[in-house]
């Protein structure tokens, strides 16, 4: 296609356009998505742990956040109970809809994986499933509604 003059500032205008809606829809394109999850969260916690229901209380301290990715470490105890060393966790804050009020979580540590929902200054609720802890010897499931610690 030969462009004439009068064609050439349409067919630039339209490159321009195309090319701001793909850097747009590009993953990483949205501002920090997972910046609200930095700081510690804290909450009970439902166990379904070695074939018994119980509560305890869950931690996650999330330490850097870059676009939609998050990392931190994750802890857990039941009650009267102590605290589990703190194993690394990565979770991800998916684009939500516009005008949603809450972020979906999706994440995983070297055991398990988490599934949740944010909403910015509000609450984390999250859900975690390990189904080989202690050398698959036991089951673990957490669900967890938390508040971000002051």
């Amino acid at each position: 296609m030969q462009l004439t003059q009068g064609k050439l500032l349409p067919s630039l205008a339209a490159g321009a356009l195309a090319a701001s809606l793909l850097v747009a829809a590009a993953p990483g394109a949205a501002a920090d998505q997972a910046s609200p999850l930095v700081g510690t969260w804290v909450g009970t916690t439902d166990v379904y742990y070695g074939g018994k229901y119980s509560q305890g209380s869950e931690k996650i301290i999330i330490t850097a956040a870059n676009g939609s990715v998050a990392k931190g470490t994750w802890q857990w105890k039941p009650t009267g109970g102590r605290w589990s060393k703190p194993a690394p966790v990565q979770l991800i804050a998916m684009d939500s809809i516009a005008g949603q009020a809450h972020i979906d979580i999706l994440g995983a540590d070297g055991n398990g994986t988490y599934e949740g929902v944010l909403i910015p200054g509000v609450s984390l609720e999250i859900g975690y499933m390990d189904p080989q802890h202690k050398a698959g010897k036991q089951t673990l499931v957490l669900h967890s509604l938390m508040t971000k610690a002051q």
